[in-house]
């Protein structure tokens, strides 16, 4: 089952919502990440939250539409975590984050926290906006691209060991990635595959388009 998470952040354009709605995606909005929904006449299976941001008249629309799951404002768990808590309950295997950027740094970690929980628990997840699409890789890969496409690469949790990069511009040999280190910035596709092989730790992959 595959869903799209609609968060709060820099709401994304109708090109994307509709390219995964067509895709059969399933959609469940996250607090104010319904505004962006009403606008574009789009009706989530789900709406959860606190509702501390939603416009008011778009939760009165919503209501009787779709199935709404209320939390109180001090709680342990972030709205889009919770969204994400949702989806994994009816079924997901692979989860879009949209609406997971914008000017609100410490909300955008966050959501990169929620993706790495998405990915432990087997998901294919991804947070993805009209720019970026950004992933957490736990094993050793292979990425798809086209030549001369940017790549980036970041140590998430933990130095991570012996990475190797091959198929690239900057291909790596058995290189200790550290957190902080940005050695891995601005990498390009040679071909269609690059191939990452660590022995532990975590990358923070992020397909910039400008």
């Amino acid at each position: 089952m595959k869903y799209i998470i609609v968060s709060g952040g820099t709401p994304p354009s109708y090109r994307l919502l509709k390219r995964y709605i067509d895709d059969g995606y399933n959609v469940i909005a996250a607090d104010s990440g319904a505004n962006v929904l009403y606008t574009n006449k789009i009706i989530p299976k789900f709406l959860i939250g606190d509702f501390d941001s939603i416009d008011k008249k778009v939760l009165e629309y919503f209501k009787g539409k779709v199935d709404i799951e209320k939390y109180p404002p001090e709680k342990d768990y972030t709205d889009t975590e919770l969204a994400l808590l949702k989806a994994i309950d009816n079924g997901a295997t692979e989860v879009m984050f949209l609406g997971c950027t914008g000017s609100r740094m410490d909300h955008v970690i966050g959501n990169v926290c929620v993706l790495y929980k998405a990915i432990n628990k087997g998901l294919k997840a991804y947070i993805v906006d009209d720019n970026n699409k950004i992933t957490i890789i736990t094993k050793p890969s292979k990425i798809m691209g086209c030549r001369g496409e940017g790549f980036s690469l970041f140590a998430y949790d933990k130095e991570v060991k012996n990475l190797k990069i091959e198929g690239s511009k900057y291909n790596l040999d058995n290189y200790n990635l550290k957190v902080g280190d940005n050695l891995t910035v601005s990498n390009e596709f040679l071909e269609n595959e690059v191939y990452l092989n660590f022995n532990s730790g975590s990358l923070i992959l992020i397909r910039a388009v400008d």
